[in-house]
């Protein structure tokens, strides 16, 4: 296994363990990070809850959903929509399908999911709701032409909602991918609560635009990945939250 793998499955394990603790994942949801040393397969946990997964739980797949790592074990049904994605986004490194609640209500009543903060800035380019389940499926999405659907109303966007569902969001790497996960979910309560007390006023498209590349920065993107980081690892009795590593 390479330096590279190695380091991709570390970060695989943290960003479960980061969302998961930040309530973007919960018993459901999942993360997956593309292999760097052969871009034509990815990594995914198997079916387990995000907050246990370790690195000994990860699977490798193939762009037909089809596992190639031979563990045995048995992995999540829409690991269709990840490899899906992959295939159709080159530039896309990672993918987080998650049910964060705050999206839910904009999934279905036709309000637009927009950037009322500097935080949502990344989600500029828009967010598109999919309306298009195979109904036989329980709105899961576990078949090659639901997962193609999903990557052809993903578009190039950064995130997507799914009606009644929840959300997926996709990323340069995984750093990136944990934060605009994170955000998306804490955007949509913003703009909840804005919308309570009168009309927002949103971001413009330059507004996002700039945002997004200022908090998609190196130093913004450590900081914040730091301190999801110690967070989790405190939440698990890993580490002493107060020590920031060198």
């Amino acid at each position: 296994m390479s330096k590279r793998i190695q380091q991709a499955m570390a970060d695989l394990v943290l960003a479960n363990h980061i969302l998961s603790n930040e309530g973007v994942l919960d018993a459901f949801g999942h993360v997956s990070v593309r292999n760097p040393d052969n871009p034509d397969h990815f990594f995914l946990s198997r079916s387990l809850s995000p907050q246990w997964v370790q690195e000994q739980d990860i699977m490798e797949f193939d762009f037909d959903g089809d596992e190639v790592s031979a563990t045995g074990f048995s992995p999540y049904k829409e690991r269709i929509l990840h490899a899906k994605i992959y295939a159709a986004r080159p530039d896309v490194q990672a993918v987080c399908h998650h049910h964060a609640a705050s999206l839910i209500p904009f999934s279905t009543t036709g309000v637009e999911v927009r950037p009322i903060c500097h935080i949502g800035g990344m989600f500029y380019e828009g967010v598109p709701v999919y309306d298009d389940y195979d109904v036989s499926d329980g709105m899961l999405i576990v078949n090659p032409r639901e997962g193609e659907r999903i990557a052809r109303t993903l578009g190039n966007k950064r995130g997507m909602l799914l009606r009644g569902h929840g959300a997926i969001v996709v990323g340069e790497d995984i750093r990136r991918t944990v934060m605009a996960s994170i955000y998306l979910a804490k955007n949509a309560e913003i703009q909840y609560r804005a919308l309570q007390l009168g009309t927002p006023r949103y971001l413009s498209y330059e507004e996002g635009r700039a945002a997004a590349e200022t908090m998609f920065s190196e130093n913004p993107l450590e900081r914040a990945w730091t301190y999801w980081r110690q967070r989790a690892w405190a939440a698990r009795g890993e580490a002493d939250s107060s020590r920031v590593p060198v």
